[in-house]
């Protein structure tokens, strides 16, 4: 059934057209609609506020109404499936890493707004059904995007939900796009966070702001994280 209904129960307009896309092996149904040029960030933001009523969670999907990187055949619910713990995850894969120029310690200097990179360009927004947003990449196959399995994607995604308020708004074959609701306010926290957040994406420094330092006072610090990989 559409979510369109228990959207408007919730005095949120549903997006139109709202057009059934798929059913995942985990249980999870994907509608989709088409976004207008700057529409995708307010539209998420207003249906991620009633996601807990609607049973819906918001994400945009960049150019394709289901990404490629998506397998829904290969989803599983989220009680199926461990979930590993994040913090040895990200520690073991910090420990060989390759390194990473240190850079020039800066003031801290977030962006403004909350507006993650998928939403620049029109693209589409799909609902999908029955799951939390840390909970996406395991519902609807996200399995081996930067070198990550879907659950370790998903571990990822509830610490960081869990540590600095963080919520899924674009998961796409380029990424992962975050709101972060808490992020660092110290330069401790920041490099703390770069840390976990240059880990997790790599190429967010090697093939974006080049070190450490300024992906710790600048990104780590921001209301919204845009994490590319490039291959």
């Amino acid at each position: 059934m559409s979510p369109a209904d228990a959207i408007g129960a919730a005095d949120v307009a549903p997006p139109r057209p709202l057009v059934w896309v798929g059913t995942a092996a985990s249980g999870a149904s994907v509608w989709s609609s088409p976004m207008a040029n700057g529409a995708g960030q307010k539209v998420w933001d207003e249906l991620a506020d009633v996601a807990a009523t609607t049973g819906a969670w918001p994400v945009l999907t960049g150019p394709a109404p289901v990404p490629t990187s998506w397998s829904l055949a290969a989803g599983h619910a989220i009680v199926d499936v461990v979930v590993p713990d994040a913090e040895a995850l990200l520690e073991a894969a910090l420990a060989v890493a390759p390194p990473v120029a240190p850079g020039f310690k800066s003031r801290l200097e977030p962006t403004s707004q909350a507006v993650v990179e998928a939403d620049v360009a029109a693209g589409y927004l799909a609902l999908v059904t029955g799951t939390d947003g840390w909970q996406l990449p395991v519902a609807v196959g996200f399995d081996g995007v930067g070198g990550w399995s879907a659950t370790e994607h998903a571990a990822v995604l509830r610490y960081w939900s869990r540590r600095y308020q963080a919520e899924l708004v674009a998961l796409t074959d380029a990424g992962v796009g975050l709101r972060v609701n808490r992020p660092p306010r110290t330069h401790e926290a920041a490099m703390a966070a770069a840390e976990e957040i240059y880990t997790y994406c790599p190429d967010v420094v090697h093939h974006g702001v080049g070190s450490m330092w300024a992906l710790a006072t600048t990104i780590a610090v921001s209301p919204a994280w845009s994490l590319r990989w490039t291959s």
